[in-house]
């Protein structure tokens, strides 16, 4: 599935306030908000001031969008944010964070196909 680059401020304001759903695990935050259109927008926020060394970013970044990659996510803006520092990058921890992130998510979105 293709997952497009959310872009623009008011895009990214918009969903930090709308607070339609907020998951965390670890340093770790998904904020979701469903859209209109039947595609899915992604914006990582990984910053140098949390995650300093560049080859950690990366692998936070292609986890996060290892978690999104899934057909049911569709119609959704999504927002994965580190929010405290890693001091120190234990490749496996962060793993074991993605991997509650993503549970959490699953479990989210077979809640909301069940209400509609």
């Amino acid at each position: 599935m293709k997952v497009n680059s959310l872009k623009g401020n008011t895009n990214y304001d918009s969903i930090f306030k709308s607070k339609e759903h907020q998951l965390s695990s670890g340093p770790f935050k998904l904020l979701l908000q469903k859209n209109r259109s039947n595609k899915l927008f992604l914006g990582l926020i990984v910053p140098k001031k949390k995650i300093p060394l560049a080859t950690n970013r990366n692998f936070v970044k292609r986890r996060a969008r290892e978690i999104v990659k899934d057909k049911s996510m569709k119609g959704f803006n999504v927002i994965f944010l580190v929010t405290t520092k890693i001091e120190i990058f234990n490749e496996s921890e962060i793993k074991n964070h993605i991997k509650k992130l993503k549970r959490k998510l699953e479990s989210l979105l077979s809640h909301e196909k069940s209400n509609q």
